[in-house]
């Protein structure tokens, strides 16, 4: 009755599940630091049906269940009646997981556990974001999300736009530089830009510099030939 009233709760617009095995824990009291043991109990399969046990860590409302983790596989359901699993990171930390159990996946005979809290690894929880009336109960629930510790180490390095462009057109893989790196080629590329306005700016001031003393030596003559034609003809030259 246990497992009715769970599966009641769960989905009241489907009906009463078909429960095989019983899920007895964890309950609403249930709070697990991240790291620790979820610890999974239920009665055995009394018809020698429930062989192949999965279990998946899930989140989200009744009628839209997401599932976050598969926790177990292969589970002898008729004869074990509990299994552990380690509390993965997850955000938010509150009473928003439950525990899905089927027969090899077969989702047409499917039963759950309640809801229960994963907490931080300091034992920090806050309170389910909603909360839904099923059938005059109101369900309090929300969607959590894995934290990636995947993610969360590309995220810390840096990735070569150009190289990753070029990477992924040859061979599809992406290419990731640790930050040092990236910034001593930011420098070196700094160092030669610099390098190049310099030699530019060189450039430019020698060519100026040679104009200047063209256009000065043309004026020299052609004040020499001025005041040689004042003198002969007894111009005065402006």
């Amino acid at each position: 009755m246990h497992a009715l009233s769970l599966a009641a709760s769960l989905l009241p617009l489907l009906g009463l599940a078909s429960a095989i095995v019983t899920p007895t824990s964890p309950d609403a009291s249930t709070v697990v630091k991240q790291g620790d043991q979820i610890t999974a109990l239920w009665t055995a399969d009394p018809t020698g049906t429930w062989k192949d046990v999965e279990i998946q860590l899930m989140t989200g409302d009744n009628l839209n269940m997401i599932a976050l983790e598969t926790l177990a596989t292969g589970i002898d359901g008729t004869t074990t009646t509990s299994f552990s699993a380690a509390a993965p990171a997850v955000s938010p930390n509150a009473a928003i997981y439950f525990l899905q159990f089927t027969n090899g996946g077969d989702m047409t005979n499917v039963t759950w556990t309640t809801r229960f809290t994963i907490a931080g690894a300091d034992g920090s929880t806050t309170q389910p974001t909603n909360s839904t009336v099923y059938s005059g109960t109101t369900v309090a629930w929300g969607t959590g999300v894995l934290l990636d510790s995947n993610s969360t180490a590309a995220v810390s390095g840096v990735t070569s736009a150009s190289a990753s462009a070029s990477a992924a057109a040859s061979t599809g893989v992406t290419i990731y530089t640790s930050p040092s790196s990236t910034a001593a080629a930011a420098v070196v590329s700094g160092s030669a830009s610099v390098s190049a306005s310099v030699s530019a700016s060189a450039s430019k001031t020698s060519a100026s510099a040679a104009t200047s003393s063209k256009s000065s030596a043309g004026r020299v003559a052609v004040s020499g030939l001025g005041a040689l034609l004042a003198g002969v003809l007894g111009v005065a030259m402006l």
